[in-house]
């Protein structure tokens, strides 16, 4: 949760940035090592508040921990595609981030953010031995769409690779796909990602980002995003975060958002 100011978008200056999810466990609800309810429900959101737009998801899911390992949830889940190869951008410059959606993040997402999208669905997951995997399907009917995905990520030793894919039909097909590879090398944390939206006609982008660590608890940060193939200018951002607690921090950058004038941003972020 982000909660901050920035003068990207003027009137919108103050911002609410929200990407979390809340799960109820009912397998503790019975008495008995071998009576648990292996049920639960999972509601959780993504988007921004500020004063002059509320872009936002919302999820809610009844879930289902089967026998053989992994979790099937039924409602409105988070599309598998984002949760592989999440923008730096993101976590960085999360107000510019929920606008970059369209770009990094499912079709089932950013149609409800920005397109009414209404989308109902099931999506399936699993982890094993440092592989981490998930699908989704979901249906928005008051659009006619059908947007399936799947994702994995695998870690290898201080580097993990993750990417995902998602097919969009209705009155057209559009494909979509994402990479990333992050991890750290010394003292330095980064990597590079390349996003090819599907459902939009936006252009592919290329991010790298890198951060490192000064002096305790200072984390200076860099990260930029560039078009491919377009005349559209890059993105480029520098921040520095003061961790107060382990869990919350101060962030201050400043961006230039694709050739705009040079945005200031600064807030209060709490990682859970």
């Amino acid at each position: 949760m982000s909660f901050g100011y920035s003068d990207r978008t003027t009137g919108a200056d103050a911002f609410l940035v929200g990407d979390a999810t809340l799960r109820l466990d009912f397998s503790g609800l019975t008495s008995g090592s071998d009576s648990g309810l292996p049920l639960g429900l999972e509601i959780g959101l993504y988007g921004r508040a500020d004063a002059l737009d509320t872009p936002h998801e919302t999820y809610g899911a009844l879930t289902w921990d089967l026998p053989g390992g992994g979790r099937f949830l039924a409602g409105v889940p988070r599309p598998a595609y984002d949760s592989f190869a999440v923008s730096a951008i993101e976590r960085h410059f999360p107000a510019l981030g929920v606008d970059r959606a369209t770009l990094t993040r499912s079709e089932a997402t950013s149609g409800a953010m920005f397109a009414n999208y209404l989308p109902f669905g099931a999506r399936f997951q699993n982890e094993a031995a440092g592989l981490r995997y998930a699908t989704s399907v979901h249906r928005a009917d008051n659009v006619d769409r059908t947007i399936a995905s799947f994702g994995l990520a695998r870690d290898m030793g201080n580097w993990t690779i993750e990417g995902a894919i998602e097919a969009s039909f209705g009155a057209s097909t559009e494909i979509g796909g994402k990479m990333q590879l992050h991890g750290t090398l010394g003292s330095v944390s980064g990597g590079i990602g390349y996003y090819a939206p599907g459902a939009v006609a936006g252009p592919d982008l290329f991010e790298a980002f890198a951060s490192f660590d000064p002096i305790a608890r200072l984390t200076l940060s860099g990260v930029v995003q560039l078009p491919v193939n377009s005349a559209s200018n890059p993105t480029l951002g520098v921040s520095a975060r003061y961790a107060a607690r382990d869990d919350l921090g101060i962030v201050l950058g400043v961006v230039s958002d694709a050739g705009a004038d040079t945005a200031v941003s600064a807030f209060l972020d709490w990682t859970f």
